[in-house]
């Protein structure tokens, strides 16, 4: 951060006095064409301060003086950024567009919870545990519906008002709710009036209802309120408020992801991506032999604009191959792959490395990256 020093800003504005101030540096003075209580300064103080967090990635901890609130874990078993990843946010935008809570697009119109994805339908059907967020009494459930979701020809007739697919609903007591969706036919263990501890297993993640990859679609309400847990905010709240006060437990510390890199690997030619998703693309072979070397990635949340570094590193260190791709289209998931044909008698044996790295620049920060790397040894 370039940081200006002895620089004064007037505003009758003290919010966004504040907020001009944490953006310069924190030598500002800041000046008011009005009179101000020491009161409303500090108020304006905390939500500019929540503000610059919230802009950060930097999710708030959830006050533990507040007993009405409810501490959320995770809806499933898995370790995020590794084993699942947020694929969609909820939308916050009242009726027509999409924004997260952070005006990023990762959501799609009238996106009402979270969606945690895991990797592929491979380790759906290995089974990953659906849990229980907070402890409370089982509502409703639904199950009998398969997980083929959205990929069936003629499916979204059929889905009309089972959307969520086989799910759970928790009562958790003083109006909050939970709503856990789309889980995996015929997995869903607990029924109606069963008291239920945090962390319980429901059921495993599936592709039930409308869904086009395995994952568990949470949705938090409070006295029939739809509410962001990233947030604590209301779904049809405008993104960019104050961080308020997050619904999840502290220890989670869960971060706003502006895209996830969620999947990547190497091929001898250009990869199947059905297969891929289908998690069927495990049992592959590269030898000296092979015909060619190919890097794919799997990515949620591309926009437009983001630059796409794709390269394979040989075993001694040179570059194998490399791309570089710039972003047209914004879009939810997205499917790249860069090779190499052989050229020499063999392929080089040793370690090679290949590294996919996403850059987006921000506005008045530095730019976003993420990277995810993969290793491959040839004898």
């Amino acid at each position: 951060m370039n940081r200006k020093r002895n620089t004064t800003i007037r505003s009758g504005n003290i919010d966004g006095a504040l907020k001009r101030a944490l953006q310069g540096g924190f030598r500002c003075r800041v000046g008011f064409s009005r009179p101000q209580s020491i009161g409303s300064i500090a108020g304006a103080l905390k939500r500019a301060l929540q503000w610059l967090l919230l802009s950060s990635g930097v999710v708030i901890a959830q006050a533990a003086d507040d007993p009405s609130a409810i501490a959320l874990g995770l809806p499933l078993q898995c370790q995020t950024g590794e084993t699942c990843w947020v694929a969609n946010y909820l939308d916050v935008t009242p009726g027509p567009g999409v924004t997260d809570f952070r005006c990023g697009a990762r959501s799609y119109d009238g996106h009402d919870g979270v969606d945690f994805a895991i990797r592929d339908r491979g380790a759906m059907a290995a089974g990953v545990p659906v849990t229980a967020s907070a402890a409370g009494t089982v509502k409703n459930v639904r199950d009998g519906m398969d997980d083929t979701g959205l990929l069936a020809p003629g499916a979204e007739a059929g889905l009309k008002g089972k959307e969520c697919g086989n799910g759970v609903v928790i009562d958790h007591g003083g109006g909050w709710q939970t709503q856990y969706c789309h889980m995996r036919q015929g997995s869903i263990s607990v029924k109606p009036g069963e008291s239920v501890p945090a962390g319980a297993t429901l059921g495993a993640v599936g592709m039930s209802g409308w869904a086009e990859f395995p994952h568990v679609h949470l949705a938090v309400r409070h006295k029939g309120e739809e509410l962001d847990p990233f947030t604590g905010h209301a779904v049809s709240s405008a993104c960019g408020q104050a961080a308020g006060a997050p619904l999840w437990r502290q220890e989670l510390k869960l971060a706003y992801e502006p895209a996830a890199l969620y999947n990547a690997g190497f091929s001898p030619g250009p990869p199947d991506i059905k297969q891929i998703r289908a998690g069927e693309f495990t049992d592959v072979r590269i030898t000296a032999q092979s015909e060619a070397l190919v890097l794919w990635v799997d990515m949620f949340g591309v926009a437009q604009g983001d630059q796409i570094r794709m390269e394979i590193a040989g075993p001694d260190g040179g570059s194998v191959v490399s791309q570089d791709q710039k972003i047209e289209k914004t879009q939810a998931r997205r499917y790249m792959f860069v090779g190499k044909r052989r050229t020499m008698l063999i392929w080089n044996p040793g370690a090679y490395v290949g590294r996919v790295t996403l850059t987006r620049e921000q506005a008045g920060s530095a730019p976003w990256r993420a990277t995810i790397e993969r290793s491959l040894t040839i004898p």
